[in-house]
Order: structure tokens, then sequence, then C-alpha cells
């Protein structure tokens, strides 16, 4: 096969290439045309996102070992000499911080800088902000793999920017040379060289030409001429806030994610039509590269790393390395460790040979379903969705047992949702039937990202609530055996049943549903097998007008934000047992506070009491279905189930969102007879139910044969 035509990459690289030098005079904070060229120049650099640039750090240190002049906060102390310009900057992060520096050997008659001159200076690199914009944005492709081999002969590239020779010799000049790989050592590159190195090339980029992609930071060159050092570009991934210097610009509390998200997001919307301006890119050069033939190409990548850069990233880089593990099927044994899910990515490059797509399909939806289930809040729970449904169709071109693997890796499911809506009475009635009150029930399944999957849809008509429920408990069983299957054994889906507030004395733990889909299979109550918990279909505020819902769902998101917040959650019984709650006792209650009831609540003051709390926005709480009535006052179940109830929320930490989970426990070892019949109510405003307007329900229809009462 001939050579490729690298002239495109070099370009390409070239153009992302920086001088790096004295800055513009105060006067000129704004940049300034080169009108005569530079005397000398300290090094170069690269852009690695819109205005950010990458360098050697001993770059802004001088011959004698000193940090080159430094300035006031905001001020520009490092010149970018780019297209005939010089452009402001400000040295934003080093690894290590120039007083850490140390001295370079040699004396002012020195060429360059030995790499044995620089050996204690690691991982030897800065990142440049620039003050101003660019006219024109420009990004070299940063590998995301390991450290690791390219072409022996000439298959790498380095380029250096410097000052002309000759006074007369114009702007800036580049300069290419090739250069072949000799070994790896952690993050150390060493290459070979045909032609001494240039001094001045010292933060240059090492390209890797096969494939189209930014390696290392060029470090320095050993005396003999014949070779050099560079840093791989898999050293960034120590980035952090200590290497950032005051009143210098900053990527955040996780720099070399921001900065890995910006790289990323810039390369996908330079690719994308609405932003081309007729130009080659890095993928367009990567396409034609042999290097970067597989089932897994250059556009796949570009899209899934800009995916990766919009989901939370990782709590720890072993969760990187154990996703990438079990999305190839054995361990990976490199000597630098992932940090992100970009990295993560990398480490999967030429292990999947003929899988390759299978491969790094399986990885995305490891991640996808490592962030529903870890990451919080609904956006992230949105975009680790958008993640997964990418997968699914990019699946579509795999085989068919890699379609079924890859399809078993779903996100899981957060709850499974039984609602119960009242329905309007029906039009005929047959004769001698009384009328009562009529519900439909609906099943769905509830994602972290706020999303609601019907899963059974309600009857066309409404039944008493006894029919109703048997009915729904029938179809329970396969919805719940669907939703455990993408979930550990030990952690079943729970169940979260919503009724109007009528329906409040139901013991929805103690309902029994059949333990597997089989008609004949054995039933056991609901709490033995997962969290149960009640919710409010009444709070979705579909029945209030819009200024009594807004004011309802303000004291929901207050008092569930106290609870969140509480060191300890705390019961509130009434002042003066066994008399219930009182509306100046729910008022008064500090965040914290769980209304604790064993009053009955299906009448009378302990019903009111509820309803009460649960109008005043408390999204927890607990009373006992066979309540007492007021008039039979307290007894000794009363007294263990208080005492129960609050060993059960003295808890430190997150108290509130463990609670259901802690409960079921205690309900599955039935070592506690306080815990029968008691009723967990637990609304949380973080998921909402939904919204009935958004259901595909069928309008109730007439049964023939009936009369009208």
């Amino acid at each position: 096969m001939p050579a490729p035509d690298r002239e495109p990459l070099w370009h390409l690289a070239e153009q992302a290439t920086v001088g790096m030098g004295p800055p513009p005079a105060a006067a000129d904070h704004g940049g300034r045309d080169l009108l005569a060229p530079p005397r000398d120049l300290w090094g170069s650099g690269f852009f690695v996102a819109p205005g950010w640039v990458l360098t050697c750090a001993h770059v802004l240190v001088d011959g004698t070992g000193r940090r080159r002049p430094g300035a006031a906060a905001g001020q520009p102390d490092v010149g970018v000499y780019v297209d005939g310009r010089v452009l402001p900057g400000r040295l934003a992060y080093c690894m290590p911080l120039p007083r850490r520096s140390v001295p370079r050997n040699g004396g002012a008659g020195d060429r360059e800088t030995f790499a044995s001159a620089v050996e204690g200076i690691e991982p030897d690199l800065a990142l440049i902000a620039l003050l101003e914009p660019m006219e024109r944005e420009r990004c070299v492709w940063l590998t995301d793999r390991p450290p690791g081999e390219f072409a022996r002969d000439d298959g790498g590239g380095i380029i250096g920017r410097f000052a002309p020779r000759s006074r007369d010799g114009g702007h800036c000049v580049v300069e290419r040379l090739t250069c072949g790989h000799g070994s790896t050592k952690g993050t150390r590159i060493k290459f070979g060289l045909s032609v001494d190195m240039r001094p001045g090339t010292s933060g240059g980029p090492l390209v890797d030409l096969e494939r189209g992609e930014v390696v290392g930071v060029v470090k320095a060159r050993f005396r003999d001429g014949g070779s050099g050092l560079a840093v791989a570009v898999s050293a960034l991934r120590e980035l952090s806030p200590d290497a950032h210097l005051d009143g210098a610009p900053d990527l955040g509390p996780e720099p070399y994610h921001e900065l890995m998200r910006r790289h990323d997001s810039w390369h996908w919307r330079r690719q994308h039509p609405e932003h081309s301006d007729g130009e080659p890119t890095w993928i367009d050069v990567q396409r034609e590269l042999p290097r970067r033939r597989g089932t897994w190409d250059v556009l796949d990548r570009l899209d899934a790393l800009h995916r990766l850069a919009g989901v939370p990233g990782p709590t720890a880089p072993a969760v990187v390395r154990q996703l990438a593990r079990d999305a190839l099927g054995r361990s990976l044994g490199h000597p630098v460790g992932p940090v992100s899910w970009r990295d993560g990515h990398g480490m999967l490059h030429g292990f999947g040979g003929r899988d390759d797509l299978a491969v790094h399909l399986r990885y995305l939806s490891l991640v996808a379903g490592w962030i529903t289930a870890h990451a919080a809040g609904a956006e992230a729970a949105a975009a680790a969705r958008d993640l997964y449904e990418s997968v699914m169709q990019r699946g579509q071109a795999l085989g068919a047992k890699e379609r079924a693997g890859l399809g078993s890796l779903r996100p899981r499911p957060r709850a499974v949702l039984l609602e119960f809506d009242h329905a309007p009475p029906p039009a005929y009635l047959d004769e001698g039937e009384v009328e009562t009150r009529r519900y439909t029930w609906t099943l769905f399944k509830g994602y972290d990202d706020g999303r609601w999957e019907l899963a059974v849809p309600p009857p066309a008509e409404g039944r008493p609530f006894e029919r109703a429920r048997a009915e729904a408990l029938d179809a329970l069983a396969e919805v719940l055996a669907a939703a455990d299957a993408a979930r550990p054994v030990e952690d079943p889906v729970p169940l979260e049943v919503a009724l109007p507030g009528v329906e409040f004395a139901a013991t929805v733990a103690e309902w029994e549903i059949r333990e597997d889909p089989r008609p004949s299979s054995p039933r056991s109550p609901m709490g033995i097998d997962r969290p149960v918990v009640l919710r409010d279909i009444e709070r979705r505020g579909e029945v209030l007008d819009r200024d009594s819902a807004a004011a309802l769902a303000e004291r929901w998101q207050e008092r569930w934000r106290g609870l969140v917040g509480a060191p300890r959650l705390v019961p509130l019984r009434s002042a003066a047992a066994p008399a219930p709650l009182r509306r100046p006792d729910l008022l008064r209650a500090p965040h914290g506070s769980v209304p604790v009831l064993c009053q009955q609540v299906g009448e009378g003051p302990g019903h009111d009491a509820v309803q009460r709390a649960v109008g005043l926005g408390y999204p927890v709480a607990l009373w006992r279905a066979d309540g007492h009535r007021i008039s039979d006052g307290c007894g000794t179940r009363c007294t263990a189930f208080h005492d129960g109830v609050e060993g059960l929320l003295d808890r430190e930490g997150d108290a509130v969102r463990t609670l259901p989970g802690r409960l079921w426990r205690l309900r599955s070892e039935q070592t506690d007879e306080w815990v029968r019949g008691v009723v967990l109510f637990y609304d949380s405003p973080d998921h909402p139910l939904p919204q009935a307007a958004g259901r595909p329900l069928e309008p109730p229809g007439s049964r023939p044969g009936r009369k009208q009462s």
C-alpha cells in the first residue's frame, strides 16, 4: 500500500503550534502585529482547547532556574506567537509549580535543555490561558490512548516555532522533523532523530503520523543529538487545582475533565456540517490513514467522546479501569492509570480486533448504567440516557449474539410505580348495582432522569378499589420480575404505590403478590421482597388551581430539602398524646421532622392529621395501618411502635434517602413485631409522579346491556 499523504496532517499540526516568548507590552494588552520578528523565543507550545496552550513547564523557567518575569493578577506574563501576531497569555497551571522547579545545568552557551539537565522536573507541563480570543480557533487532536508505540521508522513528527535566523527573515518560522519511536517508560516517550533538533522545540507537539494524533509534548534532546524525550499527553491526567496559579484563569474544580471536555466538544463541533468552514479537519485526515481502519471508526470515536464529555465523571479511577476491563473481558495492565471516561475509551484501542465495535459499545453502555445508578440529578440521568440510546442505535450493526449481550446492559429502573386514580362513574349501572368510588390503575417503570415508561396501560373503565387492586397485583408480578432482572439480587427494584388520600389506611407493604409470573406461584407480602412506599396521587396538582398547586409544591420542596440537610431525622408526635397532630404542631416543627401516628388514619382525627401533614408539604411520614381509635388510648403496641420508629430514624448521614431500604430490611428479617402494619409515606419531589395529561389513557366506554340508573 502506498504511503499516505501526510501533508494535510502536518499542516493541521503546524497551524496549532505556537511560539512562547515575552508578552506584548502593556499598551498592547489586546495583542499586536509583529512588525518586527522577535529576537528570541523561549520555546514552543500548541493549542489543546480553544484559548488554552499546552507547553513544557521548563519553557517558563530561565537558564538559571528562575521563573520568567511574572505579572500582576489578570495581566499577561507570556506571549503566544501565532499568525504573525503576539497574543497576551497567562501561565495558569504548572506541573510542577515554578517555585518547585530545578535549575537547568549548563551555562548560557548551551544550545538546548538536555534531557539529563531537566530530569528532576516532572511531569514538566504547563497550561497557558489566552487573555484575548483568537480570530480563528484551532486545536490539535490529543490521543486518548495510554503511552505506547508509534512506528519505529518515520511514523512520528515533531514541530517547533522559532524566531527567524535573520532580522529580515519575516515572522516566526515553523520547523518539522520526522522521528521514530525508541521506548516508553511511564509518561516518558523516547524518540529517535535522523537530524539534530533545533533549540526552542521544547513544548512543541509529538505527532503520531500514522494515527493522526498528538501523543506527547517535546521535552528535550539528548546530548548525542540523535534522540529526544517527550512527555506523554497522558501525564495531563495529574492536572488538579493544586497546579493552579493565583490570579490566572481557571478550569474549575476538575481541570483535567474540563480541559478534555472543551477539547472533545470543539472537535465535535468542528466536524458538524453547520460549523464547517470548508477546510479539512483532524477527523477528515484520520479517516484517510490506514491505521484507523476498523469496525469502531473515527466518527464513532468522535461522537462517543463528545457524549462522554457531557456526562458526570467517575468517582474514582478504579471505576474507569473496572468498566474497561468488564467491556473487554480481561484485565488491562497500563502503567498510567485512567482518570476520566475518555481515558477508559482509550484503553480499548487495539484490543477489540474484529470485535472492536462490540467492545466499545459495551464500555459506553456500562458507563451509562454506572451514571444512572450513581450520579445525582435529572440532568445527569438524562445525559446517561442519551448516551445509552446512542449505543443502542449503533448496536444495530452488531451480530445477533452481540446485540443480545448489549441489550442486557440497559440502565436499570429506579422504581416501579403502581398508580390508583379516581375514575368517573359509569354511564350505566346494572339493576341493583350500588354506585361506589371507582379507580383506574396503571403501572410504570421510573428512571433516574425523571422519565416514566408505561409498563401496563390503565383499563378503559374504573373499578371498585378491591377489584382494581386485585387486577393490578396480578399484572404487577411480571413487571417487577422484568425490572429486577436489570438489578443485583440484593438490590430489588423498589415499589411505589400512589393512592388518593381516602385510601391511606391501605397496608400496601402487606399486599400479597405472586412470587413469580406463573398463575400457580405462591403469594407473599410485597414488603418482604422489596422496599414498598406510599405516595399521594393528589399531589400531582391536577385537581388544584395553578396558584394552589404552586404553593403546595413550594412547601413540599422546602420540607424535602430540610430532611435531606438534617443531621438526623426526628419523629414528630402530638404534644398532647394520644390526640393526633394539629396544624400548629406541623407548622412549628423544625426541618428533619417526620410525622409519626399510632392512631387509625382511615377516618376521624387520625385521617385529618395525615391529610393535614400532606397538605403542608411533608414528604415523609409513618403510621400504623391498624392504628387504634383516639378513644381507646395508647397501649404497649404503641410504645413498641414509637420506640421502633425512633430507632429507625436515629441515624446520621443520608438518613432520608436510605430510609425505605432500611425499613425493608427490618421487614425481611421478620424479627421486629412493630414493623407489621407500618406504612411508610415517602413522596420525594425529586421524582414527581407522571402527569395524567401525558399518559395514553383511553376514554371510558359505555357497557352494553346496562340500564341507566
